[in-house]
């Protein structure tokens, strides 16, 4: 196998069938390292047969009886005015990018033969793996805080998962791992090493395109997306396949922002960010990874507002991109940025999930 499951904190290594879902010894979630030696071309690493997500099977793990619902392959829309690279994520089969983690984290699931799966959420990937877990006949429950978008919690429900409400977001974390239960495999985005192998293929995607960008905004809440750029972007170096690694830029909500607090402190004033519900980790696992990319690829983050998000969200639905308020959050960060090059931007979720917020943006 291609793979290790690695703790980076004390250097021991897991089996890749493993109930863990953090390194028992030090509490640090799990890495997934890729053996690259025997690739030096991208056609070496494409399955033509395929054309979405397991088109590039030979890097992603669990990828024998695997379980999909034809997510990948999303498109990409070019807006050569502003010098901005747009990849539809919102085109997935759930409607955004935690498809592809919950593909093989579902892939994974299935493998072990296990009864049921648990993940916490605010809405997306909870859609994503109740979705995943029916097609691979598991059963699912779903932890969500109370104020989780209405329609996204209805999703889940209809998908036949057991939704279990909480009093917050991080309510929701604490009790999806404690209450876990024999032959339950926790594959909570927040701390799946395997989640962010399927992330890391919109990168692999964007490569075959042509389209190279000189920078990356992501929307940032536990990090997966951007970890899983940045690794898919990564390995195509590591490969000999591009010379230099874009510049990450993460987006947060003013109200919740421990990356940028990171960097520049704490937040003054009166904080209103309340639209980017998908972004409200306060405490993210991989903390140190995301700022070990910001800074090793020369990037930022930024902190956008209420107004902020609305304009960016009018903006965009008047070139036809139908997207939740968190994913406008990496557009309204894009209009403070200058000189940045060919700039990515990810549009991470579907709007039609969130019409009830919509309905008081656009009154």
């Amino acid at each position: 196998m291609n793979f290790t499951l690695l703790c980076k904190k004390c250097g021991k290594v897991y089996p890749m069938i493993t109930y863990y879902w953090k390194c028992p010894s030090c509490n640090f979630p799990f890495n997934l390292i890729t053996q690259l030696s025997k690739f030096n071309q991208f056609n070496q690493i494409i399955d033509k047969n395929e054309r979405g997500l397991w088109r590039y099977r030979k890097l992603i793990p669990f990828s024998e009886g695997l379980v999909t619902l034809g997510e990948g392959n999303t498109p990409i829309v070019e807006m050569k005015d502003e010098g901005v690279i747009l990849k539809l994520e919102y085109f997935s089969p759930t409607g955004s990018f935690k498809d592809r983690g919950a593909a093989v984290s579902l892939s994974r699931a299935k493998f072990m033969g296990v009864g049921s799966i648990v993940e916490d959420s605010s809405g997306n990937a909870g859609i994503a793996a109740a979705a995943y877990a029916a097609k691979a006949n598991i059963r699912a429950r779903i932890y969500v805080p109370k104020d989780a978008p209405s329609a996204k919690r209805m999703i889940i429900r209809a998908c036949g998962a057991e939704i279990v409400e909480c009093e917050s977001r991080k309510d929701a974390s604490i009790r999806a791992v404690s209450e876990l239960r024999e032959n339950e495999l926790y594959v909570g985005h927040i701390w799946d090493a395997f989640y962010i192998e399927g992330i890391k293929t919109i990168a692999f995607e964007v490569f075959e395109s042509g389209h190279i960008p000189d920078a990356i905004i992501v929307p940032v809440a536990s990090g997966t997306l951007l970890l899983g750029l940045f690794k898919g972007f990564f390995e195509l170096n590591e490969m000999g396949l591009l010379n230099n690694i874009p510049e990450f830029y993460a987006v947060q909500g003013e109200e919740c922002a421990p990356i940028y607090e990171a960097i520049y402190g704490k937040i003054g004033g009166i904080k209103n960010s309340s639209l980017a519900d998908g972004l409200r980790v306060d405490d993210p696992p991989r903390k140190d990874e995301i700022l070990s990319v910001i800074r090793a690829t020369s990037g930022d983050v930024f902190i956008v507002n209420n107004n902020e998000i609305m304009g960016a969200l009018k903006f965009l639905y008047r070139k036809g991109i139908i997207v939740e308020p968190t994913s406008a959050t990496a557009y309204a960060a894009f209009r403070k940025t200058r000189g940045l090059g060919k700039v990515l931007i990810p549009m991470t979720g579907t709007g039609i999930k969130t019409i009830d917020r919509l309905n008081l943006i656009f009154e």
